[in-house]
């Protein structure tokens, strides 16, 4: 296909629309219950049974608990997995030798540097969109995000998806392989994006239309796939682009990484969509969401009840009850009221300990406890030590996934493409050829375990051993200062490789350091030694003048 034309009817753009009805399917199970938690959670979302998710009219939750614990959690997992002001991502071998070799140490930092340089907002929009998704994540189980460089600009486009414009397929191991991707764009929208439309969307697109048409974006594995072959054929992806005018296909791309990430809360096996924490909270969201529609409707039939009149003539029909003013008809004649209102007190029996221990669930569903804690002022650090590592055993299986299935996917891939685009530097010259490099990310369940004992190594040498040491002075020979160094660095996997040196180097620079010592000493005593024999000298020298003086006497 060439890049200016467009194949009406073609099987390729069928096969693709068709996709999207068969995988659709499975995702309708889970539907209703993410449009409760959009309407009820995360009201930015929604129209998952729609044509087009921008059609859905934005809902109005009586409650406000549900949308800020929510708001809550998604901020704690964007400040615990992709921080920017953490090295979240690394790249190593599986040689740890070669990885402390410092000139191959030196050399891993800087790429590490660059690739998260690449993160940054000034050559992307990765951690404004990374909160999109976390919050995907935590009130539906599931989000969908997609990247490419933007070749004009000089920037990396990261874009969190709506769920509600696509559908995925896992492999036999569990692992996205196939995305479809249907959304919506006006016939100038399409005309800037593909070289080649339908002659239809061209002729709206100059008339300035504003009627939008289907589009599929299909990426799949090529199973015609040809190393090094020039075009999609060389791709390890193949991307389908088709246009539901005509069936047309308007464009095949190819990538060499998948460029779609869809990482998810928590999987059942044998499952493709997963859930999260709103799909926990959303039974106590609706319970909760009654309780205040049932207040709120009970409240304003007292505060405006129903009259009762005995007839039209009494109070007119389109008439009301304003204070201060005169409702003619509404006495008899003996005194009798004619006109009164319905006694309603606006108690439904609902107490605000039962509508209090349903907002309680809700937050729990999302950690706010321990999400609120942190950081608080008056807690001592300790304090704010065990409660982050409780904050982070909470959700640390599930941060692990997230990582796999959305930040190191993503982190290796950018690596990927700034090393096409020449970015990356040649390793130091002897380096292993055949030893492969690998991303590695900070694990929030190794990092609590790791902050926990690099702790407990603090307290056991700082706390306990220096206080005994002044008194047996002994003890600080069973301390090894180089294994107190690398347990303490290890706790912080954003620190440099760098900046702590092999101990073969340390221990060559003590050495060093012992001989300048000792030829300072050396030549000190030398020194010493013959300012003792001069002053000797002339003190004998003084001694035979003292003796011939007195002799002349």
């Amino acid at each position: 296909m060439k890049p200016d034309q467009v194949i009406a009817q073609d099987p390729r753009a069928r096969a693709a629309m068709d996709r999207w009805g068969e995988l659709i399917v499975e995702r309708r199970r889970y539907e209703q219950d993410w449009e409760d938690i959009a309407r009820l959670i995360r009201p930015q979302r929604g129209g998952f049974g729609l044509d087009s998710p921008s059609m859905r009219e934005l809902s109005k939750p009586l409650s406000s608990v549900p949308v800020t614990s929510h708001g809550n959690f998604a901020a704690g997992i964007y400040a615990g997995i992709t921080n920017p002001a953490t090295r979240w991502g690394g790249l190593r071998t599986p040689d740890d030798d070669l990885n402390r070799w410092p000139p191959f140490a030196d050399w891993l930092d800087r790429q590490t540097a660059k690739v998260m340089a690449s993160f940054s907002p000034s050559m992307s929009s990765f951690y404004p969109s990374s909160y999109q998704a976390y919050a995907d994540l935590s009130a539906f189980g599931n989000a969908g995000t997609y990247d490419q460089m933007d070749r004009e600009n000089r920037r990396f486009l990261d874009v969190t998806l709506s769920l509600a414009e696509l559908v995925v397929s896992v492999d036999f191991h569990g692992r996205v392989d196939e995305v479809v991707r249907r959304f919506k764009l006006t016939p100038r929208q399409a005309a800037r994006e593909f070289k080649a439309l339908p002659p239809k969307v061209q002729e709206l697109a100059e008339k300035g239309s504003t009627e939008k048409h289907t589009y599929y974006q299909h990426v799949v594995r090529n199973d015609q796939f040809v190393p090094r072959a020039l075009g999609p054929r060389g791709k390890r992806w193949l991307s389908i682009y088709a246009c539901e005018v005509e069936e047309s296909l308007v464009r095949i791309a190819g990538y060499d990484e998948m460029p779609f990430n869809f990482p998810r809360w928590d999987v059942d096996s044998g499952m493709t969509y997963g859930t999260g924490p709103g799909f926990i909270a959303l039974a106590s969201a609706r319970v909760n969401d009654r309780m205040e529609d049932a207040t709120l409707r009970a409240a304003q039939r007292a505060a405006d009840p129903t009259r009762l009149a005995p007839d039209r003539d009494a109070v007119p029909l389109n008439g009301t009850f304003r204070p201060g003013a005169v409702v003619y008809g509404a006495i008899g004649p003996n005194g009798q009221r004619l006109v009164q209102s319905d006694d309603a007190t606006g108690s439904i029996g609902l107490t605000m300990e039962e509508k209090r221990a349903k907002q309680e669930e809700i937050k729990d569903a999302f950690y706010y406890t321990v999400m609120s804690l942190t950081g608080r002022t008056g807690i001592s650090d300790d304090e704010n030590r065990v409660i982050e590592e409780a904050r982070l055993r909470n959700w640390a299986p599930h941060a692990d996934r997230i990582m796999e299935e959305y930040a190191a996917p993503k982190f290796e891939r950018r690596f990927r493409m700034l090393m096409r685009a020449g970015q990356i530097d040649p390793a130091p010259e002897g380096t292993p050829g055949d030893v492969p490099l690998q991303v590695h990310y900070t694990s929030q369940t190794a990092l609590a375990l790791k902050a926990s004992e690099a702790s407990s190594v603090r307290r056991y040498i700082l706390g306990d051993l220096l206080p005994l040491a002044q008194v047996k002075p002994e003890l600080l020979d069973r301390i090894s200062a180089d294994d107190y160094a690398e347990v303490l660095h290890e706790a912080s996997p954003s620190l440099p490789q760098r900046l702590l040196v092999p101990r073969e180097v340390a221990a060559a620079r003590a050495q060093a350091r012992e001989q300048q010592m000792q030829a300072m000493q050396a030549t000190q005593m030398a020194k010493d030694g013959g300012a003792a024999l001069r002053d000797m000298a002339q003190a004998g020298a003084a001694m035979q003048g003292g003796s011939a003086a007195d002799g002349n006497d």
